[in-house]
């Protein structure tokens, strides 16, 4: 039994939840002790563990326990909710007569948009999965069903009533090691920081980002038309609902063609080298099947990789050269082994930490069968096969870094092509054979412009969150918040801040004073609620809080 108590006296920013529960401790404990290392990551345990201040024994009671709360946290961030602290134990007691029974409170953060059964179904998942870890050996087959439950239970039933995207837990988790405060608004839309210094972000969509250009990104042909009119390059495509059409389109723009759904993602449905007829048909299916206006595009296909540009605020934040999801050669494993050894390492990590490679099928066949290799070829070292045709969020894929290799031409035109959508954060991609020569000395396009890019998916991404968020936020995004017994102090902030051009709004639990003097009328008779409201204005510079009724 789980019970749920909200803490009054919380920040005005987030607020806390006190969680009790009982239970019982394993008798068995050696499993366990194996699991946690693997499953929970017991860095530095030692020294951090909160059980010191408390008197459970013996040593393993402090353990199982410390993992409760770790596991907790963990489901928590799986399920996309931003708690990056391990829950704070706040008491516990030990049955007087069952010396393994225990009841614990502990402190964590909720969110009030998120209904509290989703904590409390959280807390007890954690429960259930510690105490199943210590009566089971970590091996291979334990361990599928663990992260098989984790993510059936947890990470795909959660995904579907919590709103945040991939790149918000990310973009957060930095935020909140960075100390900007963040507020969930609703439907995934997160405001970071406080008044006038606050923004809003939704994944790596920001409130600066026009409503026209995204709905014009979603669309590749729009996208297509909008570029080569204002002179940049793009693809040369035709668009068409009927095979038989398709094929009039290759046949007049050249083989090789790409042929994908007009308005697909994740690279789904896509096809590149197709050079001949009987290839065009085989992807006309699935592109169109997987098309939701049912219109196909064919392409002409021109050489190169796909960079992907991310440009915030009218600047390249990073750039990655997009490879296939692929294998490295070490001249002595033959591709099949190289795969297979791959794919066994990959088993042993949980699934959403786990990279898309697959055992070698017909598609990666087809793919070694165009680079002159076999399963049973042996590649040189350093040598990297890849086991796709491109890289996709389908397939997966493998990124290369190459910030500091972008041509100034380049850069320009991915630098206008993101505002000519009126987008403050893009992922504008280049089909390049070199992204350190200029587009048009080596026949490179514009292939799409991406509003909301997945940020902070992958190793590369991640490392640049800070610099993002350090030209997106105004220091850690804080306003000055004072609080005062005396009014005279607080009406003396309230001046010393209007000197420095702040609009500085004093407060009370029923009256709120702007920087004019003029009251601001709400429906609170509650210092934190009014607090809370100013914070989510972009008029407010700072605030003065008043411990006392009235203001004359």
């Amino acid at each position: 039994m789980v019970n749920i108590v909200i803490d009054s006296n919380n920040e005005y920013t987030n607020l806390n939840i006190y969680l009790e529960l009982s239970f019982i401790i394993p008798k068995t404990s050696n499993e366990y002790d194996k699991w946690a290392d693997i499953f929970v990551g017991r860095e530095n345990w030692v020294d951090n563990l909160q059980l010191k201040n408390f008197n459970a024994s013996p040593v393993f009671h402090s353990i199982y326990i410390e993992s409760i709360l770790h596991s907790y946290r963990l489901l928590c961030e799986l399920a996309r909710l931003p708690i990056f602290d391990t829950p704070k134990l706040v008491s516990l007691s030990e049955d007087k007569i069952d010396a393994n029974r225990y009841t614990i409170k502990i402190g964590t953060y909720l969110d009030t948009k998120v209904s509290q059964s989703v904590y409390k179904k959280l807390i007890n998942t954690a429960l259930k999965i510690c105490e199943w870890m210590a009566q089971h050996s970590p091996t291979p087959d334990n361990k599928h069903k663990l992260f098989s439950t984790i993510t059936e239970k947890v990470i795909k039933p959660l995904h579907q009533i919590i709103p945040a995207g991939k790149s918000t837990i990310p973009v957060l988790r930095v935020a909140h090691a960075l100390g900007i405060p963040f507020i969930h608004l609703g439907l995934g839309v997160y405001q970071l920081g406080w008044g006038s210094k606050a923004r809003r972000l939704d994944r790596s969509i920001c409130e600066f980002d026009s409503a026209i250009g995204t709905r014009l990104a979603q669309n590749k042909v729009s996208t297509a038309n909008i570029l080569r009119e204002v002179g940049l390059p793009a693809p040369v495509h035709g668009v068409t609902t009927t095979e038989t059409d398709a094929l009039a389109i290759a046949t007049k723009i050249g083989f090789p063609v790409v042929v994908k759904p007009a308005d697909g993602d994740r690279g789904e449905g896509v096809t590149v080298d197709i050079f001949e007829e009987t290839q065009l048909t085989a992807a006309f299916a699935p592109a169109h099947k997987l098309s939701k206006s049912k219109q196909v595009i064919v392409e002409r296909q021109v050489l190169g990789t796909c960079h992907r540009l991310f440009i915030a605020n009218g600047t390249l934040l990073y750039a990655v050269k997009r490879h296939p999801i692929s294998v490295i050669g070490d001249g002595q494993r033959t591709v099949s082994q190289l795969v297979d050894d791959e794919v066994l390492k990959e088993s042993f990590k949980p699934p959403w930490n786990r990279s898309e490679i697959k055992p070698i099928d017909e598609l990666a066949s087809q793919t070694l069968q165009k680079l002159g290799l076999l399963p049973g070829s042996v590649p040189g070292k350093d040598i990297i096969i890849p086991l796709r045709p491109i890289e996709s969020t389908e397939w997966g894929g493998v990124d290369e870094d190459v910030t500091q290799l972008v041509h100034s031409e380049n850069l320009r035109i991915a630098l206008q092509a993101a505002k000519i959508f009126g987008l403050h954060i893009a992922g504008v991609d280049i089909i390049s054979p070199d992204i350190a020569k200029p587009w048009h000395a080596n026949g490179a396009i514009i292939n799409e412009v991406n509003f909301a890019p997945l940020f902070g998916g992958a190793e590369i991404s991640r490392s640049y969150i800070p610099k993002f968020l350090k030209d997106f936020v105004d220091g850690n995004g804080k306003i000055p918040i004072e609080v005062f017994d005396n009014e005279k102090a607080a009406e003396a902030f309230q001046k010393r801040q209007a000197v420095h051009g702040m609009r500085c709004y004093l407060t009370t639990a029923n009256r709120t004073i702007d920087e004019l003097g003029e009251e601001i009328v709400m429906p609170f008779i509650n210092v934190k609620q009014r607090v809370r409201a100013l914070i989510l204005s972009s008029d407010v510079d700072a605030i003065a809080i008043l411990n006392q009724e009235k203001i004359p």
